[in-house]
C-alpha cells in the first residue's frame, strides 16, 4: 500500500528517516505537513532507499499515488488545531483504503474519522493504534494474589529512557535496532510510541497507562507480557524505550514524577542503560549524577549517553511554569561531546550521528554479548 504521511512533522522524522524497517507492506509515497510548521518545500531522504519526497503544504500539490494514510504521533497544540487537521483528514477519505492512526486525538474526533471511514465509498479500514486497551487485549488478567510474583526474563535486556521528553529516545532505538539486525541478532523490541506493530515490533502496552489498575498490578503484568514477548519470538536480547521523563522538573511540571520509569524497571532490571539527556555545554558532575540516580532509582546504572539537542531555558521555564526550550544545531552537539566531554567516565555519544551511533552500539554489544558468544553471529 502506498501510504501518505499526514501531519509530516519533527516527530514523525525518525519513521521516515528509518522507513527500511517499516513491513513491506508499507510504501511511504507523499509527504504533507501544515502550514505554519515550516517543514513545506523541505526534501526528504526516506530511508536509505534513494527515494527522496518534497514536503508539501496541501494534499492537492501531491503528485505520487496513495491508497492509505499513515497519522504519526505529533504534538497537538489545541483543539481548534485538532478540527481543522481532522476536517483535512476526513476530506482525504474519497481516496483511502487504509487509516493508521498513531496520533492520540479526542473522543469526538476519533470517533469523526472512524464514521468518515466507514462511511466511505472504499470502506475504508481504520487501525486505531493509540486506543486505550486494557489487559484483556494482551491476553492478561490482574493477578489474585496480593504480592504477586516476576517471571525470569532469559535474555539480554537493553533499555533506552530519557532525562526529559524529545531527548530523541525513539530515534535512538530504532538506529540500535538496525544494528542489531544486521548484525545477525534476533531483536524483540518495546517501542515507546503507538504504531511501532508497522515497524515490525511491539508498542509500550496501553495497559501501563490505565488509572484503574494499582502499581503491582502494571508491574506485575508488564514483567508477565514481556515473558510472553520473549517466549513467542525467542530473540537473542530485548530492547526497550519507555516513554515519557525519568524524573520531575520541579514541583509543578512533574510529568509523572518518573512512575512509569520506576514501574517498568521493577518489572525487569536491564543489562544495559541508555539515558537520553538535553544538551550540556560543559561536563560538570551532571553525567555521574544522573548514572547514580538511576542506580538507586532503578536498579541499574547508565552504561552510555546520548545528548539530545533539546536545550531548556531553566530560569525561564521556572518563571513562565511551563518548559521553555530550543533546539541546538546537531552538528554543534558532536562538537561539544568531543571538545568538552572526551574524558568522561561514561561515554557519551551524539546517537543521531551514525558513526557515533555506530561507537554507542559497539559498547552495549561488549558489555551485553562477550567476544566468544559474538563469533557465533
Amino acid at each position: 500500500m502506498n501510504m501518505l504521511v499526514f501531519p509530516y512533522g519533527y516527530d514523525c522524522e525518525p519513521i521516515v528517516r528509518h522507513a527500511g524497517l517499516l513491513g513491506s507492506c508499507y510504501k511511504i509515497t507523499a509527504l504533507v505537513s501544515p502550514g505554519g510548521w515550516g517543514l513545506a518545500g523541505k526534501e526528504v531522504a526516506i530511508g536509505d532507499s534513494g527515494i527522496t519526497l518534497t514536503v508539501h503544504e496541501s494534499f492537492e500539490d501531491v503528485e505520487g499515488e496513495f491508497d492509505s494514510l499513515f497519522i504519526p504521533p505529533f504534538e497537538i497544540q489545541n483543539e481548534a488545531v485538532e478540527n481543522r487537521l481532522i476536517g483535512k483528514m476526513v476530506s482525504l477519505m474519497p481516496h483511502l483504503s487504509y487509516v493508521f492512526c498513531a496520533a492520540q486525538f479526542s473522543d469526538t474526533n476519533r470517533k469523526n474519522l472512524k464514521d468518515a471511514c466507514h462511511n466511505s465509498n472504499h470502506h475504508c479500514i481504520f487501525t486505531d493504534f493509540s486506543e486505550y486497551n486494557g489487559l484483556g487485549a494482551y491476553g492478561l488478567t490482574a493477578p489474585l494474589e496480593q504480592y504477586p510474583s516476576l517471571k525470569q526474563l532469559d535474555v539480554p535486556v537493553v533499555a533506552v529512557a530519557g532525562l526529559w521528553e524529545k531527548t530523541d529516545k525513539f530515534e535512538v532505538s530504532l538506529s540500535l535496532r538496525e544494528h542489531f539486525i544486521k548484525d545477525g541478532y534476533q531483536v524483540s523490541q518495546v517501542g515507546s510510541r503507538d504504531g511501532c506493530e508497522m515497524l515490525g515490533f511491539h508498542s509500550f502496552p496501553r495497559f501501563m497507562f490505565q488509572k484503574d489498575l494499582d502499581g503491582i498490578c502494571k508491574i506485575s503484568c508488564f514483567n508477565h507480557w514481556l515473558h510472553r514477548i520473549i517466549i513467542d519470538e525467542q530473540p537473542d536480547l530485548l530492547l526497550i524505550t519507555i516513554p515519557g521523563a525519568v524524573q520531575d522538573f520541579n514541583e509543578q511540571i512533574t510529568r509523572g514524577f518518573g512512575a512509569l520509569h520506576y514501574a517498568a524497571f521493577q518489572a525487569v532490571v536491564p543489562d544495559a542503560l541508555v539515558m537520553c539527556t538535553l544538551y550540556m555545554s560543559e561536563p560538570g558532575k551532571n553525567l555521574e549524577d544522573i548514572s547514580m540516580l538511576c542506580r538507586y532509582r532503578l536498579g541499574v546504572p547508565v552504561d552510555a549517553f546520548h545528548m539530545s539537542n533539546l536545550l531548556i531555558d531553566v530560569n525561564k521555564s521556572e518563571e513562565y511554569n511551563s518548559i521553555v526550550s530550543e533546539s541546538i544545531y546537531r552538528e554543534t552537539i558532536s562538537r561539544t561531546i568531543e571538545m568538552e566531554f572526551a574524558d568522561s567516565s561514561i561515554p557519551i555519544f551524539n546517537g543521531a550521528n551514525p558513526d557515533e551511533c555506530v561507537k554507542m552500539y559497539k559498547v552495549l554489544l561488549e558489555k551485553l554479548m562477550p567476544k566468544d558468544v559474538q563469533a557465533v553471529f
